[in-house]
């Protein structure tokens, strides 16, 4: 297959990128998340095939969606074919780098998937569909200050001009699974639904709001139980 059609293949599959394991020409991941830990020597993923097609699949960890720089780990086996009604175990392994003591650090598990084709078809073809699945992946350090399940409810929350301030002073990326502002429910397609550790992210809301409740994602995949947190009154907006 000639340079422009491989090239043609990596646009489409950066068109066909989600931010969860769902299956997608009977190609999905058994799990939405990976957690890292320090002390762990590997984790694992399964990818399935649950359709009647052959499917060559290549695996890689990026610091971002269209990162094509090294990280700190890798993947094995990196490329394989996968038969129909057949599964995979993905082994990913950390790398001697340093990463950060005192916070979480995220990554990707980006897996392409390419139907499989005769040489015959590879010869006539022009182009080829693919797809790709990215699940995130937090390295998480040992030692860090609170326990992940007590995360959740320590973010604070002040109305602002703007909307709401939610500050993340723990060492941990939170991911909302539900956000309320007075029982309204914020879009978290449109607005981010992720804040890293010791950051903050404003969202709007009616700046008189009262009551925030929300829920995160946890370590599993679930939601954490709820937080709820009374507002203060809005701050003067800024000169």
């Amino acid at each position: 297959m000639s340079s422009a059609c491989y090239s043609s293949i990596a646009l489409l599959l950066l068109l066909f990128t989600g931010p969860m394991a769902i299956a997608d020409g009977g190609i999905s991941l058994n799990q939405t998340r990976v957690v890292f830990s320090a002390a762990d020597r590997a984790q694992t993923v399964t990818v399935n095939n649950s359709g009647t097609q052959k499917f060559l699949i290549q695996s890689r960890i990026q610091r971002a969606l269209d990162d094509q720089a090294p990280t700190p780990f890798i993947v094995t086996p990196p490329l394989l074919q996968l038969g129909p009604e057949r599964k995979q175990l993905l082994r990913i392994l950390k790398q001697d780098q340093a990463l950060p003591t005192d916070r979480e650090s995220l990554f990707y598990l980006s897996v392409l998937a390419i139907p499989a084709q005769k040489q015959s078809a590879l010869a006539e073809a022009h182009l080829s569909m693919g797809f790709r699945f990215a699940i995130k992946l937090f390295y998480r350090p040992e030692g860090l200050n609170i326990a992940p399940r007590d995360a959740s409810c320590q973010l604070r929350l002040t109305p602002t001009a703007a909307g709401v301030r939610i500050d993340n002073p723990t060492p941990y990326f939170l991911t909302f699974a539900s956000l309320k502002f007075d029982g309204h429910l914020i879009d978290l397609d449109t607005q981010p639904a992720m804040i890293a550790p010791m950051s903050a992210q404003v969202y709007p809301g009616n700046p008189s709001a009262r009551q925030a409740v929300w829920q995160t994602i946890t370590d599993f995949g679930g939601s954490s139980a709820p937080c709820l947190q009374a507002l203060p009154s809005p701050k003067d907006p800024p000169a």
